[in-house]
């Protein structure tokens, strides 16, 4: 395992990209941020968050590539969530009372992280069952013929799409979670891109969209010295706001999000 940032903590990089649970046996030997600090100093949050990073890898096996950078999404989301729950500032480590507190509100996120791994891993494996077939001697059904359905989608779509503000969301609801006003992803018709996060040290990242002839398989946005920063998949619908956009950073950034458009 190697070891990345996500926002102001270091994570484990298991299966594909996926974020960790912000501290583990590979970062303690270098704890950079106050809640690695308070993790990796505590025994029982040290073997919380070692389960949070085994039943991610668990439940990255059970899964594709794609299936992988969704669950990497959703656990971006969990930590940038835990984050805002139980914040830990370096003070917090001198003082007992606030310590303790804080290390209770983690260990509780951190074990209720594990078990919705867990859950979702089991889900996964489980076969699916309907209703057992019954032969008899009764005639055979008369078979209908059913017509073809429609594509779904029937709206041209281009790179010029994208165009507008896009708000980070939940990848399962496409709940906003931002407000496009301090955190957003924004493309203008001259197709320059501005990806902006104060939460996160690498960002803002400001460059343009690769022209792209193949937009199903996705378009690169290129960062102002020309190299590529990051990688944008649109997940159009048959409207245009109800279009997802799924954006990725380049390696070594672990920083992948769901987006939506700005109402």
């Amino acid at each position: 395992m190697r070891s990345i940032r996500f926002g102001a903590a270091a994570v484990v990089v298991g299966i594909g990209v996926m974020a960790g649970s912000a501290a583990s046996a590979g970062t303690c030997s270098a704890p950079d941020t106050p809640v690695s600090h308070l993790i990796c100093r505590d025994e029982a949050l040290s073997k919380a968050a070692t389960a949070v990073d085994a039943a991610l890898a668990a439940l990255g096996e059970t899964t594709n590539a794609d299936g992988r950078l969704a669950i990497d999404a959703e656990q971006t989301l969990w930590l940038s969530r835990r984050n805002d729950i139980c914040p830990v500032a370096a003070p917090d480590l001198d003082n007992p009372v606030a310590t303790k507190a804080k290390a209770e509100c983690v260990l509780h996120s951190l074990v209720t992280r594990a078990s919705q791994l867990e859950g979702q891993r089991v889900a996964r494996t489980k076969p699916v069952t309907g209703t057992p077939l019954t032969i008899t001697d009764a005639a055979a059904p008369r078979i209908v013929t059913v017509s073809q359905r429609p594509a779904t989608l029937t709206r041209p779509v281009s790179v010029n799409v994208l165009v507008g503000r896009w708000a980070k969301a939940d990848p399962v609801n496409r709940a906003p979670m931002d407000d496009c006003r301090n955190s957003y992803f924004e493309v203008t018709r001259e197709q320059g891109a501005s990806l902006v996060d104060p939460r996160l040290p690498e960002l803002p990242i400001e460059g343009r969209l690769a022209a792209t002839t193949d937009f199903s398989q996705g378009v690169q946005l290129v960062n102002v010295n020309g190299q590529p920063a990051a990688h944008l998949r649109l997940d159009a619908a048959e409207t245009p706001r109800l279009d997802r956009l799924t954006l990725r950073l380049e390696a070594p950034s672990s920083f992948a999000a769901t987006l939506v458009r700005c109402r």
